[in-house]
């Protein structure tokens, strides 16, 4: 069987380390602790080697090994104390539970907060997205009513010359019943009549109704000139 050669490195790597015994008792401690290895796992030489390397620049290591302290006492001290910590941490938890038992009461009623903010914000989204077809819907629906509008206004406009072209006022019908044939307002009308006569004229090839409300006041106007004009030329010749 093949003698472990003892393990040497510098000053500066190993400190004041000066025994092979020192290292004996390095080498089991990590044996007991198994550090970083499986519990079925074996430690090698080379692996202790190295752990030993790695720990051994721990300043609280250095300064173990400097003071000449076992080290196997020393991991006890070590170990003991952390039992102590982890009790204590244990003990602060436990005080605390009901501290951390309100925190998570406080926790899940922000969170029923912040779900009922956001239902009302996708709510109110959900408003905004309706209001904006709406405001959509009668910006549509103003513009087809100002074409409206103006389409109105078009055919009004057009209507009303229709309308004065063809409505027989009541001055004229009295100035051609009434003045005599000479007087300048009676040819002033009759030359209106004319015209009126004319314009329904045209309008009734187009079948407009309104044509026929007036035809007949026209009709009996022009008889009533035409009988006036007859009357004249006989007295004439």
């Amino acid at each position: 069987m093949a003698t472990e050669e003892p393990f040497h490195t510098d000053n500066t790597d190993l400190g004041d380390l000066e025994s092979e015994q020192l290292y004996l008792e390095a080498a089991n401690i990590l044996q007991k602790l198994q550090l970083d290895k499986p519990v079925d796992e074996e430690w090698s030489l080379d692996d202790m080697e190295a752990h030993i390397e790695e720990n051994l620049q721990d300043q609280f290591v250095q300064e173990a090994l400097t003071q000449d302290i076992d080290l196997a006492q020393y991991s006890e001290q070590i170990q003991e104390k952390l039992q102590i910590h982890e009790k204590a941490f244990v003990q602060d938890f436990i005080g605390e539970t009901n501290n951390i038992a309100n925190l998570h009461i406080q926790i899940s009623s922000c969170d029923k907060i912040l779900e009922s903010m956001d239902h009302m914000l996708r709510n109110f989204q959900n408003n905004l997205a309706n209001i904006s077809n709406e405001i959509r819907h009668l910006q549509q629906y103003s513009a087809e009513l100002n074409i409206k509008k103006k389409n109105r206004e078009l055919v009004r406009g057009q209507l009303s010359q229709v309308v004065d072209e063809m409505v027989v006022p009541q001055s004229m019908i009295q100035i051609i019943m009434d003045v005599p044939v000479t007087e300048r307002q009676f040819l002033e009308q009759l030359h209106e009549l004319s015209h009126k006569i004319k314009f329904v004229k045209e309008q009734s090839f187009h079948d407009a109704i309104a044509c026929q409300d007036v035809q007949e006041v026209l009709e009996k106007l022009r008889i009533k000139v035409i009988v006036f004009f007859f009357f004249i030329l006989s007295l004439i010749f």
